[in-house]
């Protein structure tokens, strides 16, 4: 009951003040996000291997997923992250901002927990061995470094989507780390039925 008051009471002065301070809004969003999480708690159907340990700042993850859908299909529609917005109603903004050689850099705004995120990627792909090596160029939360791999199922039908990175906090967080989590898979899930929508498979 003291926790459930407190919370109410953090709420109601950010609403005296008419949110004209911006830390209400902060305070309201992590609100939203420790609620968003419960759904998120425990297995996740999309996520067939889930590795998400945290070392002080640093997150190891681990996520896989499959994908009822040829490789060479799900590599295609991996190589065009700036239709994410466009398949995607968690993805705000997929603004393609430059393109060299076999590496995209991308502005990306996307919804998690509840919380939007804005974040600057590059991605470079690896078309031999279906790999995209992912960094953030520029984020006031994390720095993430990472791939995605793709591995095909023996006959072909199947793809599996593979995640491994590590994530750094780049500020502390007043949320726990098992709400961070649950923004991870959420994310992850996100962008696995951005892939199906885009290869025409069944979610």
């Amino acid at each position: 009951m003291e926790k459930r008051s407190s919370r109410v009471f953090l709420l109601g002065a950010c609403l005296a003040v008419m949110v004209a301070v911006p830390g209400c809004d902060m305070i309201r969003g992590y609100m939203e996000a420790n609620e968003r999480a419960k759904e998120w708690d425990g297995p996740v159907k999309e996520i067939t291997y889930e590795k998400l340990e945290k070392d002080g700042k640093v997150f190891d993850i681990e996520m896989h997923s499959r994908i009822d859908a040829p490789i060479d299909q799900v590599w295609t529609a991996l190589k065009q992250p700036e239709r994410l917005a466009e398949v995607s109603d968690q993805y705000k903004k997929s603004l393609l901002l430059a393109e060299t050689g076999n590496s995209k850099d991308l502005e990306i705004h996307v919804l998690a927990l509840g919380n939007m995120q804005q974040f600057k990627m590059r991605l470079t792909f690896d078309d031999a061995n279906k790999t995209v090596k992912l960094e953030t160029l520029a984020s006031t939360l994390a720095d993430i470094e990472g791939t995605y791999q793709l591995e095909s199922s023996p006959d072909g039908s199947k793809t599996m989507y593979i995640y491994k990175a590590t994530q750094t906090d780049k500020v502390v967080l007043p949320i726990s780390t098992d709400v961070q989590r649950s923004a991870l898979k959420e994310s992850f899930v996100n962008q696995v039925n951005a892939l199906k929508s885009q290869v025409g498979a069944a979610g």
